[in-house]
């Protein structure tokens, strides 16, 4: 809110923008709403009046099967909440009862699967706050668990006058470090050894190679996310941790419950342990467990509650958004791991569920752009599709047919100059020595005539190495005088002199990323946030596909793969390649035992429940008759009861 307030003023005052009563207004709410958020202090009536706060209470538009979970007081509750079901509203006046209802101070942690689902919700719950009247003190943090952990070890350590200066390596960092590591050795581990233990030492079932790994991230100060966990873990296994985390929180709330690991729960464990009288309030859906492949799974969930008997379980299932049409639908699967509690409509909304074969790909292509057209509702309808490998052709007729679209998901490296430019800030951040190590191959830096003992030390005597220099003082010196600091200038004068002829894609993605870090406070909050939130970075990763070439204004459709769909709604919802070959591809299953494939099957059917379930109104699926080679397709056997 207070970057986008910031935004609005600046343009008011430079750009001479004319604003009349109402938007006085809007912006003064705002300007009241952050002071709240600063002070806790309740603004007086004449100002509630003046900027439109009505007054509601944390019960305020729940349904009843809300207010049951709301008012629960158990110590440990599960809500399995179905798509659509308020599971956000919930979460939101949930802490307000937890805190109006307390006699001391709360210290909330509420963590969600992703930054922007975290961000989404820490605004709905501050302005709830706001027109809840919430007077009371409390502390508030929202992330990722990531985050969450990464954060707590580096303000412990601080604390006990330590630093944690690690930066977070990603995928492309993984793969330089693989080559080192090769060489290093010999060649005497395989690529996918040395990547698994890269990613987390606990994977490595080779000493040798582990010491290989600790060496080299101890060496240059990194991290994969993994390690993270890993590293929170064992911190929790020590008392003096665990009586300084006692002091950190007293509420946890958890989103996504049904889509974490078994580390994850590892921790709540632990928490509880080092704080008994935390409460444990997790949401989630089985049906909506689709992450199996990153170590997510329903199971690792109910393994935790069955270890809690003092647990409580309820169920959120009115749903808001789905239609009658697509509850009959989806209320029709049968899962192996959990049960499919059937979904009901709130409202008189029915929608449609239309399926359409056609006889080629090229075909359901042409008919998918005939469907959008003749929806003309852009910003309210989406694609999805298992892969977007199977949308070329789609994409090659959007583009034909001058259709703004955006793409979301499929994507996994980070653009070199996005790479290069995050190495700039870890050297500014503690002189790490991969990221010097990375600039110095980027720049093929020459260090004949440069003076120092090793390569920092020379590094630090080139001119960039002296710019990088002179941007850290300047910051310690800001730090140190309590001066403000800009994460976008810092960003500017970065990219004008490490970047100053580029071409006009890199231009685009460095004005883009300007706006972006803008959001943070410091350098290490971007850095975290950009190694584990790939949803808000996605335009920085390198794309297996042709980009829209039509520009995009504020009305676009919108192509996602189904998983990057997950948590989002839209009105009309069209999913393209619903053939029993491509959806579910039991060739992916084909060296399976049977029960191998009926996990596998039961798995493919969640992805589906997510995708039907994405809809406020129509759904269509589409599929070809015949593949791309002209051999037979089938209609996909998840459509057998429609």
């Amino acid at each position: 809110m207070a970057y986008t307030l910031r935004e609005a003023l600046n343009a008011v005052v430079h750009q001479n923008e004319r604003i009349d009563k109402d938007m006085c207004a809007k912006y003064y709410r705002a300007i009241v709403q952050l002071m709240y958020f600063a002070t806790s202090v309740y603004p007086d009536e004449a100002t509630r009046v003046f900027i439109g706060v009505e007054h509601i209470d944390e019960l305020s538009g729940l349904n009843d099967e809300q207010k049951d979970a709301v008012l629960c007081d158990a110590q440990i509750i599960y809500v399995n909440a179905g798509p659509g079901t308020g599971k956000t509203h919930l979460l939101v006046n949930k802490l307000l009862h937890y805190i109006n209802t307390s006699t001391s101070l709360e210290k909330i942690v509420a963590l969600s699967y992703t930054n922007t689902a975290a961000s989404e919700l820490g605004d709905k719950f501050h302005k709830a706050a706001f027109e809840n009247g919430l007077s009371k003190p409390y502390e508030f943090y929202n992330g990722t668990l990531h985050s969450f952990c990464f954060k707590m070890m580096k303000s412990f350590f601080s604390t006990i006058g330590k630093e944690f200066n690690y930066i977070i390596i990603d995928d492309a960092d993984i793969e330089d470090l693989t080559e080192e590591i090769l060489i290093q050795s010999d060649f005497r581990y395989s690529r996918d050894a040395i990547k698994e233990c890269l990613h987390s030492r606990l994977q490595s079932t080779d000493p040798k190679l582990g010491e290989i790994i600790d060496k080299i991230k101890s060496a240059y100060k990194i991290i994969s996310i993994d390690d993270i966990l890993s590293i929170f873990i064992n911190l929790l296994k020590k008392d003096q941790f665990c009586d300084w985390c006692r002091r950190q929180v007293t509420i946890l709330v958890i989103d996504e419950a049904q889509d974490l690991s078994k580390r994850n729960y590892r921790i709540f464990e632990l928490l509880l342990g080092a704080i008994p009288e935390m409460k444990l309030f997790l949401v989630g859906d089985p049906r909506q467990s689709i992450f199996g492949f990153i170590g997510g799974a329903h199971e690792n969930l109910v393994e935790f509650l069955e270890q809690h008997n003092n647990s409580v379980r309820q169920n959120l299932t009115g749903t808001y958004r789905c239609p009658q049409s697509i509850c009959n639908y989806v209320n029709k699967f049968s899962f192996r791991d959990c049960d499919n509690i059937p979904l009901v409509t709130i409202g008189d909304n029915t929608g449609k569920v239309m399926v359409s074969p056609f006889n080629t790909m090229n075909n359901e292509a042409s008919g998918v752009i005939n469907i959008v057209r003749r929806i003309n509702d852009l910003n309210n309808t989406a694609v999805l599709c298992q892969n977007l490998k199977y949308l070329e052709t789609f994409f090659s007729l959007l583009r034909k047919e001058k259709i703004p679209y955006k793409v979301f998901g499929g994507q996994k490296f980070v653009k070199r100059h996005i790479r290069i430019f995050n190495h700039l800030l870890r050297i500014i951040e503690n002189e790490n020595n991969y990221s010097i190590k990375a600039i110095n191959k980027a720049y093929k830096i020459n260090y004949a005539r440069i003076p120092g003992k090793n390569e920092t030390e020379r590094f630090f005597n080139t001119e960039g190495g002296m710019f990088l220099k002179d941007i850290k003082e300047d910051i310690e010196r800001k730090a140190h005088n309590n001066e403000g600091f800009s994460m976008a200038d810092l960003a500017s004068s970065l990219i004008d002199y490490f970047f100053p002829n580029e071409n006009e894609d890199i231009i685009k993605d460095f004005a883009e990323l300007k706006e972006l870090i803008a959001q943070y406070n410091n350098i290490n909050e971007y850095l975290l946030s950009f190694a584990i939130d790939r949803e808000k970075f996605s335009s920085f990763l390198e794309k297996n596909y042709v980009e829209c070439e039509v520009p995009i204004t504020d009305e676009f459709l919108r192509v996602t793969t189904i998983h990057s769909a997950k948590g989002m709604e839209w009105k009309n919802v069209i999913i393209m390649g619903m053939s029993d070959e491509n959806f579910p591809n039991m060739w992916f299953a084909r060296n399976m035992s049977l029960d191998g494939k009926d996990y596998y099957l039961n798995d493919r059917l969640k992805v589906m429940y997510v995708a039907a379930t994405r809809t406020k109104g129509d759904l269509y699926m589409t599929y070809s008759v015949l593949n791309s080679n002209g051999y037979p397709q089938h209609k996909s056997r998840f459509l057998a009861n429609i």
